[in-house]
């Protein structure tokens, strides 16, 4: 197991429901760029926490944790015993690979998942340990 990496640690997360994002490693930093210039505050594992890429899930929420940011990723079967390890994350995001696929395409259905998700999240989402299913914006 890779030890944990103290990422740069964050402002606090805004009580008026702002989400700050983390996405796992599979999405480009192409996304993360595209989101924050929409106004949501993104970070790409792979370009913004390369010490991170290759960790463990858990390693990847502790660290959102500290960066008080939820974490979007795609890994559905592995994600759930980090969330399991790590109860007091802020929450977490899922992306079924077969709704959001990494095509260009797929990506820009994704950002506007994500944007309307960041505009109008359910309750705790970035406070709390919420679980969350992103749906498609079509």
């Amino acid at each position: 197991m890779n030890d944990p990496v103290p990422p740069p640690v964050g402002p606090p997360a805004a009580s008026d429901g702002v989400l700050r994002l983390l996405l796992d490693e599979h999405y480009p930093a192409a996304l993360a760029r595209a989101l924050s210039e929409a106004g949501i505050d993104t970070a790409a594992l792979v370009a913004d926490r390369p010490a991170l890429v290759g960790a463990t899930d858990a390693e990847v929420l502790a660290a959102a944790v500290v960066e008080r940011r939820v974490v979007v990723t795609e890994d559905v079967s592995t994600f759930p015993a980090a969330v399991a390890l790590v109860p007091d994350h802020l929450g977490v995001v899922y992306c079924r690979s077969q709704v959001f696929r990494r095509t260009p395409a797929g990506l820009v259905t994704i950002e506007r998942a994500l944007t309307l998700l960041a505009a109008d999240p359910p309750a705790g989402l970035g406070a709390a340990p919420v679980v969350w299913w992103l749906s498609s914006p079509d």
